[in-house]
This record gives C-alpha cells, structure tokens and sequence, in this order.
C-alpha cells in the first residue's frame, strides 16, 4: 500500500489535534481512512487521494492525473467509504497524466460531452 505524503512529528500532531476536534463521524472516518494514504476507487478502477471528510459519513477525493491517466483532473463527492481500498502506486509501465488541464479547455470538453451523458432532452432542465 502506497503513502503519497510523509508527515513530520509537527504535522502528525496537528492532524491529531485537528481529528480530535471534529464530530464523531468525521473522527471515525479519519481514523479509517488516513489522508497521506492513495487508495482505489472500487466503481472505477481509479486511484484517488483524500480531500475531505463529511458527517454525512462520505468521502470527497481527488482523480488527477499524478496516479491514473485523465481528461482532467477533479474532485467526486459522496464517495462511500465502503468503495475505498487501499492500493499501490501505479507501476513504471502504466499511463499516467492529465489530457487538458486549462479550465477553458475542461468547461470546453464537458460542453461536448454533456449531451451524451445528460441526454439532449434534459439540457434545458
């Protein structure tokens, strides 16, 4: 399993501190799932660093291209914990990077692409 970030004594203490002072949900889900850790997304297949934690009981992570190969980066909400597992970095062999990464040319792409996910009849809605 891959840390994708190395803490020093000063900055554990402060996540420490920071948990100890959240709701019980929130604290639960840290304790569960640590933010320096890189994790697979089980829907999709991608590998996903930690953003937030919410007392819904849900996770919001980050998709970039630093550990997967992408349109673009973004952050998905509502993740379900029970979706997250622990994984490794990618390997020397796989693709890994970011298509377009200008927020012109991301709002440009998800123009296009909008019809076919929403479906035309529902772009007036």
């Amino acid at each position: 399993m891959a840390k994708v970030i190395e803490w020093s004594d000063e900055q554990k203490k402060a996540w420490g501190e920071w948990v100890a002072s959240r709701p019980p949900m929130v604290q639960d889900l840290c304790k569960r799932f640590p933010p320096d850790r890189l994790y697979r997304l089980k829907t999709t297949g991608s590998r996903v660093t930690l953003y937030s934690y919410s007392e819904n009981g849900t996770l919001t992570v980050n998709v970039t291209g630093e550990y997967n190969a992408v349109i673009f980066d973004r952050q998905v909400f509502g993740i379900k914990p029970e979706d997250l597992e622990e994984c490794d970095l990618p390997s020397a062999e796989e693709t890994t990077g970011t298509v377009l990464t200008e927020k012109e040319d991301v709002d440009s792409y998800i123009d296009l692409i909008r019809p076919a996910i929403v479906g035309p009849q529902n772009l007036d809605a």
